[in-house]
């Protein structure tokens, strides 16, 4: 009788525990809620016309003490050009667990900027309608080359805009001669350029290679 009235009170602790982090995880907000904020540079200058994301993702707690993802949709905003933006929206029309990006896939500066971690707003969105967060984006590592080297072609040369729209290539392939054509590889976004003297002589698209990097050729 008593290791039965142990091991029910066991599992009863263990289902309060579950339901704890359940309740920590997710939450339903039928209500509007607005999150708003500034984005700076390290100089402390605003970013305008950078996106922010808030990503609503609804999740099912399982037998399996897991979480299992049915759904994900999201909202996007742009900086005006003081750097503040504004997102108004009813968190439980885009799911129950939620976070904020301070970028997206398209819109988002990421040769000059470091792309920061996504925020879990989740729990914040319960305690009150309005949710202040400013964001500081960080120079990306490789940035002060890029400027050095678009400095050195010139901004509007061929070579001085691809590097302002792709940053540094992943690998240079140069050719022999007087003149040697360059070819800039960029594996991540699935393209290249070849440059003949100043200008692009042609370009190729591929699938994106991500990851190990194929071989430098061997003459």
């Amino acid at each position: 009788m008593g290791e039965r009235w142990w091991m029910s009170v066991g599992w009863a602790g263990l289902l309060c525990l579950v339901f704890v982090a359940v309740g920590c995880a997710t939450a339903q907000i039928a209500e509007q809620r607005v999150v708003s904020g500034r984005i700076t540079d390290q100089q402390g200058r605003p970013v305008p016309g950078t996106p922010v994301l808030v990503v609503g993702r609804r999740l099912d707690f399982t037998t399996k003490f897991d979480y299992a993802e049915l759904d994900r949709r999201g909202l996007k905003v742009l900086t005006a050009d003081d750097g503040w933006y504004r997102a108004e929206f009813i968190p439980s029309e885009l799911g129950n667990n939620l976070y904020l990006f301070f970028h997206a896939e398209e819109g988002f500066d990421g040769v000059r900027f470091q792309k920061p971690e996504g925020i879990d707003i989740t729990k914040r969105l319960k305690e009150g309608r309005e949710l202040r967060l400013d964001q500081l984006l960080l120079d990306h590592p490789q940035w002060k080359e890029v400027q050095r080297q678009i400095a050195e072609f010139g901004a509007d040369s061929a070579r001085g805009k691809v590097l302002r729209q792709l940053g540094l290539p992943e690998r240079i392939d140069r050719g022999a001669g007087n003149q040697p054509a360059e070819t800039w590889w960029y594996y991540g976004k699935g393209i290249s350029y070849r440059f003949a003297g100043p200008v692009i002589g042609g370009s190729y698209t591929f699938q994106p290679i991500r990851g190990v990097l194929p071989p430098v050729p061997t003459k």
